[in-house]
């Protein structure tokens, strides 16, 4: 892929240029402003994390690790476009730079704007399927984006498949400022707490990674994308069976492996596989597929006693 890198030069910012840190933190901010060119530097177009690294000469494990660093100096804003399913090609990200090549207030676009109300809301509403101009109407709201998310688990729950439009009913729901039901809210709560021990994971693995390590050591893409489906699954699953139920055979499970039409999961022990095996796994399969978009294989492996590797067999 041919970079839209500007014609001369990139004018990096002072406060940036002489920061103290680490002068290849500094380069990989500059190559990322040389990729905004095109859009005034106000941000980078629509890429994939690989034609990130590509376009910026970094290995990805490097690239992560940048990232992060960048964003806790509030350089840049990572922005992710469209969540797709496990397996798939194509996620992409939109990096902002944070202040650096600003506009005046008069040359503020819609785009500008939208971005200047509740971030989190807003990509609560993206990642539902909401479009403008209602997102950035109901962005303007003093909404919980937890509440996004625990009316979507609500739309989405078996008992309600028969709704023609699950995204309009939640847009009715959040401007009369109905609030929804505890559990649903408990489940979104929970759903969020294992989307960020993923993601919190993800960074750890690509900030342990050595910058010059062959690129097959880095952290697993699509194993990232299968824990963030079962996160979903788990969410899911949790409204659809007792508390007990939930706790005794699918509390703390996790992705372990994902392949285009199978996701192996880790759970407590042996008895667990069983039983989910004979018991559950009709209804685990309908709702990962549901999730996924499409059906995917499951299989249960008993976790080590340590949690550091698995044992027992794979049921096919």
């Amino acid at each position: 892929m041919k970079a839209a890198l500007p014609p001369s030069y990139v004018n990096t910012p002072v406060p940036i240029a002489y920061a103290q840190v680490d002068d290849a933190l500094i380069v990989t901010m500059t190559r990322i402003l040389g990729l905004c060119w095109a859009y005034d530097y106000e941000r980078t177009p629509a890429l994939t994390p690989e034609q990130v690294a590509d376009l910026t000469a970094r290995p990805r494990s490097t690239l992560y690790r940048h990232l992060k660093q960048l964003r806790d100096l509030k350089w840049i804003r990572v922005d992710p476009v469209g969540r797709p399913a496990c397996g798939s090609a194509g996620r992409r990200i939109v990096i902002r730079p944070i202040g650096a090549h600003s506009r005046p207030p008069a040359e503020e676009n819609a785009e500008t704007r939208e971005s200047a109300g509740n971030e989190g809301l807003l990509q609560a509403l993206t990642e539902i399927g909401v479009e403008e101009p209602k997102r950035s109407q109901l962005a303007r709201r003093e909404i919980d984006p937890l509440w996004v998310r625990a009316w979507h688990l609500w739309v989405r729950h078996p008992y309600r498949q028969s709704l023609s439009n699950p995204v309009g009913n939640i847009i009715r729901k959040l401007e009369s400022g109905q609030q929804p039901p505890a559990e649903f809210l408990r489940a979104a709560e929970e759903q969020e707490r294992w989307r960020q021990s993923v993601r919190d994971q993800a960074e750890s693995e690509g900030s342990e990674s050595d910058g010059d390590v062959p690129v097959e050591s880095e952290p697993d893409r699509v194993l990232v994308e299968a824990r963030e489906l079962w996160t979903r699954c788990l969410a899911d699953l949790q409204l659809q069976m007792t508390r007990d139920l939930f706790a005794t055979w699918l509390q703390d499970s996790q992705a372990v492996e994902a392949g285009e039409d199978r996701l192996i999961i880790a759970v407590r022990h042996a008895h667990a596989v069983d039983w989910l095996q004979n018991r559950l796994q009709s209804l685990i399969q309908r709702t990962v597929a549901r999730h996924a978009g499409r059906d995917l294989k499951v299989d249960f492996i008993a976790e080590g006693p340590k949690g550091t590797g698995v044992s027992g067999p794979v049921h096919r």
